[in-house]
């Protein structure tokens, strides 16, 4: 059981008139248990924190959930199950291009893995992994060789509560243009569905650049799969001023965060947390 000794001068309890008692029983991932002195201090503990969210991040805080896991809880949040939740604080997290490849294929809902890309990053909730994003050279022909680089996927697992998953999107593209500023780049582009709000992207300080005409890659020369091709979007862009764009470093010497696809250097190779759907 994993607690801390009972305070000496602990207050009777107002159900048991034993001495107040609560305390952390078990964690596993972002479920937990308590164990309380009695049956009707625990039933009252757990109506408080469904009405308090932030009464319930205090109180789990206070008995000592961070210093038990070594993670900073960000709050307790509704699981959409009727139960609650641990939502730790989301952190990037170096991963396998391998991981990113079935992690994609896994969870993006309308694309498939792509083929190769420059970098990526991830973004974990205490263990489990959440988001992917993948920068690579655009895909339009017409904006190569331009000094622009593309999102070419962010995925944000939907198996998950929703607490958990909350601003990993926005994380990650703003990551994205960082790196690629970092990098020496002179833009950053993106694509969304027409029929997507852009939510994350507007967060993240994106602008919305301009709306493109579905179309297919299929041609006689080169076949390409067309699924998602014919569906209007919306270019969304970061473009970044020459005085605050460093010159161009070399893609294998850019630091922890530049993955090459074909050499897969990395410095971890997997991320344990909630089992894939």
């Amino acid at each position: 059981m994993l607690e801390r000794a009972p305070a000496h001068d602990a207050l009777p309890c107002l159900f048991c008139g034993q001495p107040e008692r609560a305390e952390m029983f078990e964690v596993w991932g972002h479920e937990f248990m308590l164990h309380t002195c009695c049956e009707g201090l625990h039933e009252q503990i757990v109506l408080d924190m469904n009405d308090d969210p932030e009464w319930a991040r205090h109180f789990i805080r206070s008995i000592g959930i961070e210093e038990i896991c070594g993670q900073q809880l960000r709050r307790v949040a509704d699981d959409g199950c009727c139960g609650l939740v641990l939502d730790w604080q989301l952190r990037f997290k170096p991963i396998a291009a391998n991981s990113v490849r079935r992690f994609i294929g896994l969870h993006h809902a309308h694309c498939g893995i792509p083929v190769t890309w420059r970098f990526h990053n991830a973004v974990i909730n205490g263990a489990t992994l959440i988001g992917v994003a993948v920068v690579g050279n655009p895909v339009a022909p017409a904006l190569m060789g331009r000094g622009i680089l593309e999102v070419n996927r962010l995925c944000i697992r939907r198996d998950v509560p929703s607490a958990l998953r909350w601003n990993a999107a926005s994380m990650l593209y703003g990551w994205c243009a960082r790196e690629a500023q970092r990098r020496g780049w002179r833009k950053i582009i993106t694509y969304t569905r027409a029929d997507e709000p852009g939510t994350s992207l507007e967060a993240a300080g994106w602008t919305r650049e301009a709306s493109v005409r579905g179309r297919g890659w299929h041609s006689a020369r080169r076949r390409r799969s067309n699924r998602n091709s014919w569906i209007e979007k919306v270019r969304w862009s970061r473009t970044f001023t020459a005085s605050t764009a460093p010159a161009r470093n070399h893609e294998r010497n850019a630091g922890p965060c530049a993955t090459s696809v074909l050499t897969e250097w990395m410095t971890d190779t997997s991320v344990s947390g909630w089992p894939p759907a």
